[in-house]
């Protein structure tokens, strides 16, 4: 299981992009939770999922699949 934290501009249809690129893995998502705050200028999305993934997947191959998302600022991913 890994924690998936994605930091990205916000716009409509954000989770649902993270959530594609997941489901390209065979990844199932246990819980998430999503949260919008501003840096004064720009609505930041915070996405936060505890991902149930293939063992063999490994961080830096998923990292930079949900970094080609459109706006996507940074990514964390942590074993759990």
């Amino acid at each position: 299981m890994k924690k998936i934290e994605v930091i990205s501009v916000d716009r409509i249809g954000l989770v649902g992009e993270i959530s594609k690129v997941l489901r390209r893995v065979n990844g199932n998502i246990i819980t998430h939770t999503a949260n919008v705050s501003t840096d004064g200028t720009t609505a930041l999305s915070h996405f936060i999922a505890d991902v149930d993934l293939d063992e063999s997947l490994d961080n830096t191959t998923l990292s930079r699949r949900l970094k080609k998302i459109r706006n996507v600022r940074q990514v964390k991913i942590s074993d759990i």
